[in-house]
């Protein structure tokens, strides 16, 4: 016996459900499975900030070339330093005074030409370098020069030629000062000394 067709608007006999146990599966992202996820289309990932990244062990600045100059001016201060006390030396021996005294004030420049050299073997040293010997040797220098030089001028014309050598070596001896307070140099300085420590190396003060 056939049944009648449904009529129009009723509810079929037996309607679709669906199954618990089998839910439907989802598709997950790439971030599973350690795959990275990819930024949308449209969207070009932006690269790391500079601000977050951290130097590598070991890693040291560019040297400044404010240390090469400071060197290579402290090693033209001491060479003009010496060739100043020669010329003291000299003029004593040539003038007939008393020779104690122009021994003692050549001695007195000499010494101030030494200390510019050893201000530019520390500021090459070769694990801990510094510029403190070099502005200690600066700041005495110049005071040596500023007094030379008011001598030289208050004499005149004839004391032209140790006047002028006075005001270049006066003018490359306030310059090295500058560059020794950069702060460039410091933060290299500061950045070289803690490689050396990191590898092994000693000053010589610490036992």
């Amino acid at each position: 016996m056939t049944q009648p067709p449904p009529q129009w608007g009723a509810r079929p006999p037996y309607p679709p459900q669906a199954n618990p146990q089998h839910p439907p599966q989802t598709y997950p992202q790439h971030q599973q499975h350690g795959y990275p996820q990819q930024p949308p289309q449209g969207h070009p990932q932006q690269p790391p900030s500079a601000h977050h990244q951290q130097p590598w062990p070991g890693w040291l600045p560019p040297k400044p070339p404010h240390l090469t100059i400071l060197a290579i001016l402290n090693w033209i201060l001491a060479a003009g330093l010496l060739a100043i006390a020669a010329f003291v030396l000299m003029s004593f021996l040539m003038s007939g005074a008393t020779l104690v005294v122009g021994i003692l004030l050549a001695a007195v420049v000499a010494g101030f030409g030494v200390l510019n050299a050893l201000g530019a073997l520390s500021v090459n040293h070769p694990h801990f370098p510094n510029t403190v010997a070099s502005q200690m040797a600066g700041i005495f220098t110049a005071l040596v020069l500023a007094v030379a030089l008011f001598r030289s001028v208050s004499r005149g014309v004839a004391e032209l030629v140790p006047s002028m050598a006075s005001a270049v070596l006066l003018a490359v001896c306030v310059f090295s000062l500058v560059l020794a307070t950069r702060p460039a140099v410091k933060r290299w300085i500061v950045a070289k000394h803690q490689l050396s420590l990191s590898q092994g190396h000693r000053p010589r003060n610490r036992r």
